[in-house]
């Protein structure tokens, strides 16, 4: 397999597409390629018997939401990577990614998900917050024409905090935890200044 192949692949199926109005367009292939780096590295922390090598959870992680916008995405990525990587892989090597990205949203089934698959599940929700979690709420409130105030008044929400504890209760490894605990940390220190200076504050 050749890396930078598979991601000029994922780049042309994934960079020009807009998944979602509130978010830039390109952002299914940015993510993909975030999610495959962090599940990279957690799979380096998590001692548990990998079902697959580096490089299939790499891919598992950079096209798990090539399918978004076809729902249910999961299933309707799975199918497309046959197509796309036909060329990259084996037969058995597709099938293995395929059944990573049809695994990589069944959280609530994750008892019978395979641990490379928990990787890019917990991969995946990482991604959405800290630092990438205040991207998206601006990009989100610029997109919606809310005011810092506004911005403010969701992230401090009971539905947003309640989105947050059920985001951390979903992830399946310690380390994923710990890194949860660190993006939010981040997230309320900005928030927290942006409250200060949102009130003119020095």
């Amino acid at each position: 397999m050749n890396r930078a192949r598979c991601i000029q692949i994922a780049r042309a199926a994934m960079a020009r597409r807009k998944a979602h109005a509130a978010r830039e367009k390109g952002y299914t292939f940015h993510h993909g390629l975030r999610t495959a780096g962090i599940a990279l590295r957690l799979r380096g922390q998590v001692s548990q018997t990998m079902e697959v090598s580096e490089k299939l959870l790499f891919l598992g992680g950079l096209f798990h939401d090539v399918g978004k916008g076809r729902e249910p995405h999961n299933h309707s990525g799975a199918d497309a990577v046959v197509g796309l990587l036909g060329e990259e892989l084996t037969g058995e090597e597709i099938e293995a990614v395929g059944r990573i990205i049809r695994e990589h949203n069944q959280r609530k089934n994750s008892r019978r998900c395979w641990v490379a698959s928990k990787i890019v599940q917990d991969a995946d929700l990482l991604d959405h917050f800290g630092a990438h979690g205040v991207w998206l709420c601006l990009h989100y409130s610029a997109n919606r024409d809310r005011t810092d105030a506004q911005t403010l008044k969701y992230y401090n929400s009971t539905d947003h905090q309640a989105y947050q504890a059920k985001s951390r209760k979903n992830l399946n490894f310690e380390i994923s935890r710990l890194s949860f605990d660190r993006r939010i940390s981040l997230e309320r220190q900005y928030m927290d200044r942006l409250a200060v200076e949102a009130d003119g504050g020095l």
